[in-house]
């Protein structure tokens, strides 16, 4: 079986390469970008099992990027956010909602992991999601 691919966007340099360090030694082919514009424009290319989204991007949130990916029709693509914090509860609720996955700064990274690893398990899946 082939590595899972993953997209990670990620405005911050550190926690760009700080994720894309994790998951290359966690063994999985990993494509990085630095806005949410980039990293639409890195899925038809890279076309990733999961995208791994920071919220707030310097060009559009991360919201916008997940409705773009499910608008796009990459239904069979994971979208994780992760963030030190959105704007409130309803915005949280919303992300909870159209996101797979939601995870708060500083990741809980044996969860993240898991998370990853749940991949092709749809009973994982579901106990391990945050809705």
């Amino acid at each position: 079986m082939a590595a899972q691919r993953i997209l990670v966007i990620e405005d911050e340099a550190a926690a760009r390469e700080a994720l894309k360090s994790l998951l290359d030694e966690e063994g999985y082919t990993v494509c990085t970008a630095e806005s949410g514009r980039r990293g639409l424009e890195r899925l038809e290319d890279f076309r990733p099992d999961t995208v791994v989204c920071d919220f707030y991007l310097p060009d559009i949130d991360g919201l916008q990027v997940v409705r773009a990916i499910r608008s796009a029709g990459d239904s069979g693509v994971r979208v994780i956010i992760i963030t030190a914090g959105c704007g409130g509860e309803e915005a949280e609720s919303t992300l909870r909602r159209e996101a797979d996955f939601f995870f708060q700064k500083p990741l809980d990274l044996r969860r993240f992991r898991d998370v990853l690893q749940a991949e092709g398990d749809d009973a994982a899946r579901g106990a391990l999601a945050l809705h």
